[in-house]
């Protein structure tokens, strides 16, 4: 079986959010949180922040387009009007950093629910910008509740708030992750790695269609969860992974898949062919990546290149020494080359 020890990881670290990017993220979401924390009607409102989404999960794929921040308003609960707590948090956004588009230099964007901060700076690579959302949230029994996306609805009673628990999904993916029953490469957990992998190669093969990169991961935390995925390497567990994820949304088609922690359809519902092609793909790629396994090295090489693709830092899975883009060993094709040569052979 060709795994690819050290291509992998690389490949592992290329689909990894650190360095640079990590540092600007880290600053720039501490930044916000501390503005909205010390503001007085805010605080008056019990405001405490905490990050939330693949970023906080640590099962976002580099470069991560956004770290999102939720703004749990601990002293309201689902009878406050969202459209008040929104204007507010607006308010000390738009008043430190500006309304984009409406101020020379603005960074803040409305959205349906949620506000966005821009962090693009002039003269930094483009794969070092990204934003922080703003999601006010207030208590709702033991779970959640934030603005519903469509606004006409933030005047009624039933309805102006939606039941989420991204809080807890945080927990359980990092109790998966530490399990003792959870595959590790080498003394490293594997299922925040795999996680990633998954989803830069969701964004590769299906883009901008459905299902989405949460949705790819909630398979996978099933798949793993239940036990279903095993293996010592990077090339076993995601080959692996890439199969059982396929399973779990070819389940959606007739089932829909469920949320985690609240055990209701995930949102937005996705319609059965949307789900029936997602699979078909998934099973494509994992077909490729068992083909993989069972090939040479340069060949294994080649299969997991289309698979994963690339990112801003490049091809996500190097060459292997010897080995050419094409999945031949080098050498074999230099001697083809000197056997079909030209140039004038001498006689011993």
């Amino acid at each position: 079986m060709e795994t690819l020890s050290a291509e992998f990881e690389s490949a592992v670290t290329n689909v990894t959010i650190h360095g640079e990017k990590q540092k600007r993220a880290s600053a720039a979401h501490t930044e916000v949180r501390e503005l909205l924390e010390v503001d007085r009607q805010l605080r008056d409102w019990g405001i405490d922040t905490i990050l939330i989404g693949s970023y906080a999960r640590l099962t976002g794929r580099y470069p991560g387009k956004d770290v999102d921040v939720f703004l749990r308003f601990k002293d309201l609960s689902v009878r406050h009007d969202p459209g008040r707590i929104y204007e507010e948090v607006k308010r000390v956004l738009v008043d430190h950093y500006g309304l984009k588009n409406q101020v020379p230099g603005g960074r803040v964007t409305e959205q349906a629910r949620s506000l966005k901060i821009d962090f693009e700076d002039s003269g930094v690579p483009e794969e070092l910008a990204f934003s922080v959302d703003a999601v006010p949230a207030v208590p709702w029994s033991e779970h959640w509740g934030i603005p519903n996306r469509n606004r006409d609805r933030w005047d009624e009673e039933d309805g102006r708030w939606v039941k989420t628990s991204p809080v807890e999904l945080a927990i359980r993916t990092n109790t998966l992750a530490t399990a003792a029953s959870t595959s590790t490469v080498g003394n490293r957990s594997a299922y925040r790695p795999i996680v990633r992998l998954l989803r830069q190669v969701r964004h590769v093969h299906l883009g901008d269609n459905r299902p989405g990169g949460l949705y790819t991961e909630i398979a996978a935390y099933y798949a793993w969860s239940n036990g279903r995925v095993t293996g010592s390497s990077w090339a076993e567990l995601l080959a692996g992974s890439l199969g059982v994820v396929a399973d779990e949304i070819h389940l959606a088609v007739t089932d829909g898949m469920l949320d985690p922690v609240l055990g209701t359809q995930l949102k937005p519902a996705l319609y059965a062919g949307q789900w029936a092609s997602g699979a078909a793909k998934f099973r494509e790629l994992a077909g490729l990546a068992k083909q993989a396994l069972d090939a040479d090295k340069c060949r294994a090489a080649k299969l997991w290149r289309d698979i994963l693709g690339t990112n801003e830092r490049g091809q996500v899975l190097p060459l292997p020494d010897g080995c050419d883009a094409n999945g031949f060993p080098i050498a074999s094709i230099a001697a083809v080359e000197a056997v079909g040569s030209n140039q004038p052979r001498g006689f011993a």
